[in-house]
């Protein structure tokens, strides 16, 4: 509790992060402060800023936190047997097209591990989520990252490259299957928002094309863009993963200088061994190479 006090800035934003109410919260710190004969927690207006000794104990509460997880997957690595709950934060599109395979050949392949899952669309927030324990293992979206990364590991899985998408009446790219993002500069888009990942990627590369696009919907949803686009109210740069389900009224065309994101599982260093994240982890590889995807070797 102390740790997500100190990440998230208040007690209200730590209970809510951990499924508590602040004044469960408020009851742990004070004792703690009882326990240690220290103030761990200083107000500062409204708000509360850990003490010196607060500091100190947060950077005890990681190690002994990470020893716990280290020693949970001794027992489990023992026992030899993939099993219990893991919690996977995702995106929609990833939700879309990748997590019914991934359900399914878990559930064949290892019964006895459940696999729970939560739309966190923020790769920051989804990797946050994993640091602090609310999740076992997030996907994540990126241009890359280093393999370890402050007790984190990004395991890297495929590229996910974009299309063109026109509606199919258009004349965009009319008896072609390639296109120069360049032939899009008086285009109308349907694109994700700017403050997204995704929409920053997508504007940097028509940068790189020599135009900044013009936006007549901002749309964080595949399903709802290429919907958008189908009834010819603009043209879409979209990922593979979020062609899953086309409607009809569309043309999808290759970009002649491509570009992608790159999809990667993260999970924490401390959980490396547990066989319910490295069968995770053998299970989004192998759906991976099974949906024909642009695979990554780790």
């Amino acid at each position: 509790m102390l740790r997500e006090v100190s990440e998230r800035g208040t007690i209200a934003a730590a209970a809510d992060g951990l499924g508590y109410t602040p004044s469960a919260v408020s009851q742990q710190l004070s004792s703690i402060e009882k326990a240690t004969g220290v103030s761990v927690l200083e107000r500062v207006g409204r708000n509360v800023q850990l003490t010196d000794a607060g500091r100190e104990l947060v950077v005890h509460a990681d190690i002994v936190l990470a020893e716990l997880e280290r020693a949970r997957a001794s027992i489990e690595r023992v026992q030899e047997h993939v099993a219990g709950t893991v919690r996977v934060g995702l995106s929609e599109s990833m939700a879309s097209r990748f997590l019914p395979p991934l359900l399914r050949k878990g559930a064949s392949e290892y019964p006895d591990l459940t696999i729970r899952t939560e739309e966190f669309p923020s790769e920051l927030s989804g990797v946050e989520a994993v640091r602090s324990g609310q999740l076992d293992a997030c996907f994540v979206m990126a241009s890359s990252h280093a393999p370890v990364q402050d007790g984190i590991i990004f395991e890297p899985l495929f590229r996910d490259w974009f299309r063109i998408v026109v509606p199919a009446d258009s004349d965009w790219g009319r008896g072609r299957e390639e296109m120069h993002l360049s032939e899009l500069a008086d285009a109308t888009f349907v694109l994700a928002p700017f403050r997204v990942w995704c929409g920053r990627l997508i504007h940097g590369a028509c940068q790189n094309a020599g135009f900044s696009p013009t936006i007549a919907h901002e749309i964080d949803d595949y399903p709802a863009t290429l919907n958008v686009v189908a009834a010819g109210a603009g043209v879409s740069l979209v990922p593979d993963l979020g062609l899953a389900h086309q409607p009809g009224g569309l043309r999808i065309l290759d970009i002649a200088s491509p570009f992608c994101r790159t999809v990667e599982l993260a999970y924490r260093e401390s959980s490396a061994a547990r066989p319910a994240v490295t069968a995770l982890v053998d299970l989004a590889a192998d759906v991976a190479k099974e949906l024909g995807l642009d695979v990554l070797e780790g």
